[in-house]
């Protein structure tokens, strides 16, 4: 958990017990899922049918979540979900969440990281035409597109979608793994220090490189990045805190 967003990281136990995470590590070990927070689900389910958009009925979970340090209690976590259509939507396994119980997620004692680590404040896809995905996008996402050199970037709210090509990608990320395009191929996180992250990433034995473009932009804040291969698959950006 991080002061904005959340990690979850997935895997298969039982490999004989159904799960939808199967059909995902088949593809490939790395970044399939992404959320995206919203004020209102059925507020945002019209919206979205107003503009056409694949999108499933709102869906009401909960679940038992441990709670406090220790993990000494337990208490209901409680969301509404919407699933974007995965078949005209193939670039992810979207979803829009609206976190009914955000206290009992977000728990003070569970924000505060070793590497410093803030936020996530950007996922990055890998698709073959980043000016069409934008304009796809911009119905669900956001209209206000900005162009860069190798990249498009769809701000939101908090953070943004950054939109490239493969050979873009390669040019601009440590490692060799891309996944199969159209995916998401790697998520940015904000920092307190990169200073200090990149010391404690190095007391742990973790490889990193210093960014080779700076996500495109001339005057961009320095980045370090960890690759793909050393983080499961997907490819990791920290990011001073401006």
């Amino acid at each position: 958990m991080f002061r904005e967003g959340y990690l979850e990281i997935i895997g298969l136990t039982d490999p004989n017990m159904f799960s939808s995470v199967k059909e995902m590590v088949a593809r490939y070990e790395g970044l399939h899922i992404v959320a995206i927070g919203c004020g209102n689900a059925e507020t945002a389910y019209a919206e979205f049918q107003r503009a056409s958009l694949p999108v499933d009925a709102v869906r009401f979970l909960e679940r038992d979540a441990a709670y406090g340090p220790g993990d000494r209690e337990t208490r209901r976590a409680k969301f509404r979900n919407m699933y974007i259509d995965r078949q005209k939507f193939p670039e992810a396994k979207f979803l829009f969440i609206e976190h009914m119980t955000r206290d009992v997620l977000w728990q003070p004692h569970l924000l505060e990281h070793p590497n410093g680590a803030l936020a996530i404040d950007a996922v990055y896809f890998v698709v073959p035409d980043p000016a069409a995905t934008a304009a796809k996008f911009a119905p669900m996402f956001s209209s206000q597109a900005q162009e860069l050199p190798g990249v498009v970037r769809l701000p939101l709210d908090r953070g943004a979608l950054w939109l490239t090509t493969e050979t873009q990608w390669r040019e601009r990320v440590p490692g060799s793994f891309v996944p199969p395009a159209p995916a998401p191929a790697g998520f940015g996180i904000r920092v307190a220090s990169l200073e200090a992250t990149r010391k404690y990433l190095g007391a742990q034995g973790i490889r990193t490189h210093e960014a080779m473009h700076a996500g495109g932009k001339s005057g961009a804040p320095p980045s370090l990045w960890v690759a793909p291969e050393d983080a499961c698959g997907a490819a990791i950006q920290f990011q001073q805190a401006q």
